[in-house]
């Protein structure tokens, strides 16, 4: 009775969340680029191609893509070495999957590039109180992207979105719009959510884990360039204000410079460093992460889709895949709850997995384990599309 109680509470609050719908999602066509290049896409993107087929034109054009939504403060290139390495097995298994790699607004190569930073990243003055959403308008965008793939390289199905911590947020928004505007996919889809609790965080002003800690030296404390990687340490150490807080980890620094990238590309020798993402985007989309946005609704009841003409429709399955790493401490027990009560329902659309030996970076503590839980869902979509 307990759990059936907390699931009730969790759903009606969930009900409560903000689902602001976005005009791009109702349209099939992508925005235009300022420069009218209809081959510019609204994020900055690396491709997985099958292995042995590199090209855009030949069979990796007839595989099914995936979306891969990296977490705050990162990009589409930590997911690289997991993303080979899955296209792989899904190829050698003859189920052949693509996987762009995007970078979020605010992030990587989409804030990086300055030939399009003003076009692809949102104004952060938008972002008053009252007005946008940090992680709607981050959804927005992967809407974008997926309609511009649709666009560009027609008989393109998207029909997987997987996202790791912030991703998974932005992924489950990506769902709830476009259950909004009634425009899903005729094709069944996959919408995963990697270690990312989909609730609320309890208390938003803690900061249970540090991340608000960082962005905060990063914004207030550190320069906005280097010399050397070198030097980010010894700044992050002298923003813990004489030992007053603790220390950054080191694998946190080193993580942390990961997102240095030189300012003059053309010289990358000689050129200072700087931040591969925006300090404010960031501070607003972890802002936007923490409170309640209906994710939690939407993981517990995806929407479901219809195919066919209006005389006789057929029903399309869109599933939302939660998978939490144990060894994670972001999950409150309630989620959990919810989310096996709702998995062990039948006919529930919704799949819970829980991934032994792996902590919130589970593509790098348990990358095996983690492909064999994606890899024969994926398999099983992937004959469900041909």
């Amino acid at each position: 009775m307990a759990r059936a109680l907390g699931l009730a509470r969790l759903v009606a609050s969930s009900r409560r969340g903000s689902l602001t719908s976005a005009a791009s999602y109702a349209t099939s066509a992508p925005p235009t680029p300022p420069s009218d290049d209809a081959t510019v896409p609204p994020l900055a993107c690396e491709w997985i191609e099958p292995p042995g087929d590199q090209s855009t034109t030949g069979a990796a054009r007839e595989a099914p893509v995936a979306l891969v939504l990296h977490g705050l403060m990162g990009s589409g290139r930590n997911w690289r070495t997991f993303a080979r390495a899955l296209s792989a097995r899904l190829a050698a298994g003859g189920t052949p999957w693509r996987f762009a790699l995007v970078d979020h607004v605010w992030h990587g190569r989409t804030f990086g590039d300055r030939t399009h930073r003003e076009w692809r990243n949102p104004r952060i003055e938008t972002l008053v109180p009252n007005g946008a959403c940090a992680v709607d308008l981050a959804a927005t965008a992967v809407g974008d992207f997926a309609a511009h793939v649709r666009a560009t390289q027609p008989g393109q199905k998207v029909a997987a979105v997987i996202g790791h911590s912030l991703g998974g947020k932005i992924a489950l928004r990506h769902l709830a719009k476009l259950g909004d505007a009634s425009a899903l996919p005729s094709h069944p889809t996959q919408w995963w959510s990697l270690d990312s609790v989909p609730s609320a965080v309890a208390h938003p002003d803690d900061d249970p884990h540090g991340v608000q800690r960082v962005i905060d030296a990063v914004r207030n404390h550190l320069p906005r360039t280097f010399a050397a990687r070198e030097e980010l340490g010894a700044a992050l150490a002298a923003s813990s204000r004489d030992g007053t807080q603790r220390s950054f980890p080191p694998d946190l620094v080193d993580w942390l410079g990961t997102n240095l990238a030189p300012v003059d590309p053309t010289a990358p020798a000689s050129s200072p460093l700087t931040w591969q993402f925006d300090p404010d985007g960031a501070a607003a989309l972890y802002d936007a992460y923490k409170r309640d946005d209906g994710a939690l609704r939407v993981a517990l009841d995806p929407p479901t889709g219809v195919s066919g003409d209006g005389s006789s429709p057929t029903r399309v399955v869109h599933e939302v895949h939660v998978v939490r790493a144990e060894r994670s401490t972001r999950w409150p027990r309630e989620t959990v709850d919810a989310l096996t009560t709702r998995a062990s329902t039948p006919g529930s659309r919704l799949r819970y997995h829980a991934l032994a030996n792996a902590g919130h970076w589970l593509h790098v503590d348990n990358p095996g384990g983690l492909r064999d839980v994606l890899a024969p869902e994926m398999a099983r979509l992937h004959a469900s599309l041909t």
